[in-house]
Parts: structure tokens; sequence; C-alpha cells
């Protein structure tokens, strides 16, 4: 299962990145857009790690992996879907695989239950990616945190979509005792989402992809 796990896991990433190529070159989506659809679209690997990974030695591979991918491609260009048109702030597609490969460690290689580095990667998937989209749709009504422009809406859409990642999750496979905050699944979903947008929001802009998978898996762990 571990070897099968591996191929699938290069497959589906890179059927990923293949289609946003595709809706990239036929105009039929921007480069902001296929950016966040290999952006979430890829935090779903997580629940194919769950299926086929038991040994973290085989879990790391494709996170490793993609670091140099990433890279070559940051250097490179290999990919336009996945990179920002800015090469400064493009260094995010980097934070997202050691940021996977930090889950890993902690999870199938550390005292973390791994259901919880899927909900801390799919709060960064979804949340992070709608945040995104949403902000570039809303310009409005922005703060300026550190230096960063913030949309309001954007931060609004990563609570939702963090608290609904959050919710399913602990739904799914939180137990009576794994020290769910008093008020059950909802408050926690919500602590949980408050967290992660805090950090998104106060996160200079591309090590975001790195601190809110990280500092929401912990807080999880820890509650």
């Amino acid at each position: 299962m571990n070897w099968w796990g591996i191929l699938v896991s290069f497959g589906y990433v890179f059927g990923f990145i293949g289609i946003a190529q595709l809706l990239l070159r036929t105009g039929r989506l921007s480069a902001s857009v296929t950016r966040k659809v290999v952006h979430i679209g890829v935090s779903h690997w997580w629940i194919l790690a769950m299926i086929f990974f038991d040994r973290w030695q085989f879990a790391i591979v494709g996170p490793v992996a993609f670091i140099f991918i990433n890279l070559a491609s940051y250097l490179l260009r290999l990919f336009p879907a996945m990179e920002h048109e800015e090469r400064s702030r493009n260094l995010g597609t980097i934070y997202f695989p050691v940021a996977l490969l930090v889950c890993v460690l902690l999870t199938w290689g550390g005292p973390v239950p791994v259901w919880m580095g899927g909900l801390a990667i799919l709060v960064l998937g979804w949340g992070d990616g709608l945040a995104s989209l949403v902000g570039e749709m809303q310009r409005t009504a922005t703060l300026r945190v550190f230096g960063n422009s913030k949309s309001i809406a954007g931060s609004c859409a990563m609570f939702a979509a963090s608290a609904a990642v959050a919710l399913v999750f602990t739904s799914l496979f939180a137990t009576p005792a794994s020290g769910l905050l008093p008020g059950g699944v909802l408050l926690t979903a919500f602590s949980i989402a408050l967290v992660a947008t805090v950090v998104e929001l106060v996160t200079p802009y591309g090590l975001d992809n790195l601190t809110v998978p990280v500092a929401t898996l912990l807080f999880v762990y820890l509650i």
C-alpha cells in the first residue's frame, strides 16, 4: 500500500497541475485562479495519504520531492499555472510542501494523530485559498497588517472555510476522550478557525502557507 501511495500521490498532484495548466493555456481561467485551484486541490493529498500510508518514511516522499520540484518551478517557471505573476511573492509554493513535511513528521512520525494533520492542511487549502480568491474579487475594504494589505472579505472567507473544515474533521474523527473544548465540536471548530484566521492575518504573504497549518495543527493537538 505504501508504494502504491507514492504512485497515486505523484499522479494526483501532477494531474491537478496539468488540469490547471490546460485551463490557463486555453484562457478559461487566469493565473491567479489556477494557482488557487492547485493550492486547494493539492491540499486534499492528505486524504489519500491517510488511506495509503502507515509509515512516515513513505509519507514524506511526496512533500520532500515537491520542495525541490516547486523550487525548480519557481526558478525556471516550469508550471506557470501555479506561479505568482510577481516572482518575489511566489515563495508560498515552496512553503506549502515544507508545511506538508512538518505536519507529516509531527503525525506519522510523531505524537499527533494523523487526522489532525489533515484538518490543518485542509484549513490551509480551503481557508487560505478562498481568502485569496475572495480578497481579489472584493478589494474595497482592506486592513494594513505589518505592511501587507489584507482584505476583510478575504479574512471572513478564511474564517468560514476554516470553521467548515474543522467542523467536518472534528465531527468525523474526534472522540469524547480527545479533549474537545466545552460546548463540543461547534465551539472547537470556531476556535480553530479563529486561530487560523489570526495567524493568516498577521503572517507576511507567502509564509502563511507554512505558519497557518503548523499553528493550526499545534493548537488542535493542545486543545
